[in-house]
């Protein structure tokens, strides 16, 4: 019987010891081989500087430590015979793309974004595994985009739209520990969703102003006993105000209201709040009813987390059945009123949500870029959104998003001219990440990792972020 309850025992480590080894397993693409960043010279390229007007033709940028530290044309620099030269061909070389909205649930999330050109991605909704992972990349242990994140998506206690991720307050003092518990854990930034109530929101401002935090989120309605006037989160500072579709929700009361969409943008560019949006994951409602559930199972979704997909199925299946057009009409105005913020000075960002509603990471930040060209920004302004107004949002401007001198060498380099048509964006020959040269194959090698998320990480991830939360 003691042979028995040892041999038992053995089985049982084993066993953990094996889930323990596959839940750390990451595929080979997204491990470096080692070493510090290279340092390159890459020649006979067209400069894409989303800050100038113009493409500029012959010329080149000096690599060194993962920082540009030189832009030029013309005549090349002197090297030294250890940095690697690269001829572009004459190819567009330009900064990776920000995507200021994503939720990741799993490594293979960032391989399959890397793979299409995102460098530098926001994730907004913090787990205790986001911060550990931002170091991990940063230390250059595994290939990814640049993280930032924010803590725990902050929700009311009973508002309508929360889910088992949110973490819940009620009231100025629970809004305040909240606040000061996320800040001790690490975050320095904030999510704010929908309902939160007026007594909270206030706290929740006032808390972060007192410990430097910085916030983004949905419009704040408030409850249904004391709602909340759009103008308020407006007044708030937020680094990004999210989702079209939520703008229209609260301050048009998701009327197609023509008239007051104007007054609206010219509301929010008065204010000085950026816009994040986020019309693809609309989009994607969209498609899924008008193709009764077809669009769930599209070539492009088999980089999307499966354990998620569970979660959703019961959402996914509504869509499916749901028999009128409307989705589609208001994916339409979505982006008519994005363009309105646009032509009236609102500053646009770049964001997905990718990982949730059927919206997988990478292919989605080029798809919503072009969707901004729908809404009538041109292809160099959809470019600019996901560049230059992300590093803005993020905190970053001057550091990346930038093709200068001092900027992050975060790089795509493309055949076709993205300023002529930003679809280009899909079929990217380079990437360099924080100075590593990722070329064909290596971003081939990472697409294929980022179709196989890891189902046991993920259910480990949502236990410990459940317990966090509590």
């Amino acid at each position: 019987m003691l042979r028995f309850f040892i041999a038992l025992g053995l089985l049982l480590v084993l066993g953990t010891g094996s889930l323990i080894v596959r839940a750390h397993h990451l595929p080979a693409a997204m491990r470096p081989d080692g070493g510090a960043p290279q340092s390159y010279l890459i020649a006979n390229a067209t400069l894409l500087d989303p800050a100038a007007d113009r493409l500029q033709p012959n010329g080149h940028v000096l690599v060194l430590d993962g920082r540009i530290s030189q832009v030029g044309t013309g005549a090349l620099p002197e090297v030294p015979g250890e940095i690697v030269q690269i001829d572009a061909g004459g190819r567009v070389l330009l900064p990776g793309l920000i995507d200021v909205h994503v939720h990741i649930f799993d490594e293979t999330d960032l391989a399959a974004g890397l793979s299409r050109g995102v460098t530098t991605v926001r994730n907004m909704g913090g787990m205790p595994f986001h911060l550990p992972l931002a170091r991990r990349i940063e230390r250059g242990e595994i290939f990814g985009p640049r993280l930032l994140t924010t803590g725990p998506i902050l929700n009311e206690t009973g508002g309508r739209n929360g889910n088992a991720l949110h973490e819940f307050v009620q009231g100025e003092a629970e809004a305040r520990a909240r606040v000061r518990r996320q800040y001790a854990a690490g975050f320095r930034h904030l999510k704010l969703y929908s309902n939160l109530s007026r007594e909270s929101f206030a706290a929740i401002r006032a808390e972060a102003a007192g410990l430097g935090m910085t916030m983004s989120g949905h419009p704040v309605e408030g409850t249904d006993r004391d709602p909340v006037d759009f103008a308020i989160s407006l007044e708030a500072g937020l680094r990004t105000l999210e989702h079209t579709e939520s703008i229209v929700w609260h301050a048009l009361n998701d009327e197609m209201d023509r008239d007051r969409v104007s007054q609206l943008a010219r509301q929010i560019a008065a204010s000085g709040t950026m816009v994040d949006p986020t019309l693809i994951v609309h989009e994607n409602l969209a498609r899924i009813v008008e193709t009764r559930g077809a669009h769930i199972t599209r070539p492009d979704m088999v980089s999307y987390n499966p354990v998620i997909a569970g979660f959703e199925q019961e959402s996914f299946d509504f869509w499916t059945r749901y028999p009128h057009d409307d989705r589609t009409r208001m994916q339409a105005f979505y982006i008519a009123v994005t363009g309105e913020m646009h032509r009236a000075g609102v500053q646009l960002t770049v964001g997905t949500d990718s990982g949730v509603m059927a919206t997988p990471f990478g292919v989605s930040t080029v798809r919503e870029m072009e969707l901004l060209v729908d809404a009538g920004l041109t292809s160099l302004e959809a470019i600019r959104a996901a560049t230059l107004n992300g590093a803005e949002a993020l905190g970053m401007s001057g550091q990346i998003g930038c093709l200068a001198t001092g900027c992050a060498a975060d790089l795509l380099l493309v055949a076709d001219d993205p300023t002529e048509d930003v679809a280009s964006l899909h079929d990217l020959d380079a990437v360099m990440r924080d100075g590593r040269w990722l070329d064909g194959e290596a971003l081939a090698a990472l697409g294929v990792a980022g179709h196989h998320p890891s189902s046991l990480r993920t259910w480990w991830r949502l236990l410990r972020h459940s317990l966090a939360i509590r």
